[in-house]
């Protein structure tokens, strides 16, 4: 609960001496205005009753389904190929495979990543949001630090130095993650 000053109030702090007889007669003085939840930084935003809600898996990843694919689910052992998204929970761009989002830089290459389900190469709560898509699929993921990139060397990795440090600057907070699943099957590339 945050409290905002009145306009009555600016009345009170140029004759402080009005002050105790107003605060018995001025119930006005302060209104009481809902903070809403900070408990995660980034994610104290009103909910957009339109907006697919998050679910929330037994390990503390929470995920919105924005698109559901079709065709053949992702597994353990599956080869998948995927496009992401990657930003701070608090919104802030570190890095995407897809051309043309937020502030990357034209130079900065971009490609989708291959990889195997179940083989420890992810990161993973990314895993755990990977398993269960169809091609087509989109999803938007909150991954809790201790489910994230916990040994630096994790998949996916930003391709330039720039990238990766911005990612190291910021891998024991909670990152946000957009994936598109683009092939479930075949072979790793």
């Amino acid at each position: 609960m945050v409290l905002r000053k009145s306009p009555n109030v600016q009345l009170y702090e140029k004759r402080p001496h009005l002050l105790t007889q107003a605060v018995d007669s001025d119930s006005s003085l302060y209104a009481a205005v809902d903070a809403g939840d900070w408990s995660s930084p980034g994610l104290g935003a009103p909910v957009d009753p339109n907006q697919p809600r998050f679910v929330k898996l037994p390990s503390g990843v929470r995920f919105q389904e924005l698109n559901i694919g079709s065709g053949p689910v992702a597994g353990p052992g599956d080869a998948v190929l995927f496009d992401y998204v990657l930003r701070r929970s608090n919104g802030y761009f570190i890095y995407g495979t897809v051309e043309g989002v937020s502030f990357q830089p034209l130079d900065v290459p971009t490609a989708p990543v291959a990889a195997k389900l179940g083989s420890g190469e992810l990161v993973p709560g990314l895993e755990e949001v990977l398993t269960g898509m169809s091609p087509g699929a989109k999803r938007r993921a909150v991954i809790p630090p201790e489910l994230g990139y916990v040994g630096g060397g994790e998949l996916p990795q930003p391709p330039t130095f720039a990238t990766k440090r911005q990612l190291e600057n910021h891998r024991k907070e909670p990152l946000l993650f957009e994936v598109q699943m683009l092939r479930v099957g075949g072979r790793k590339q």
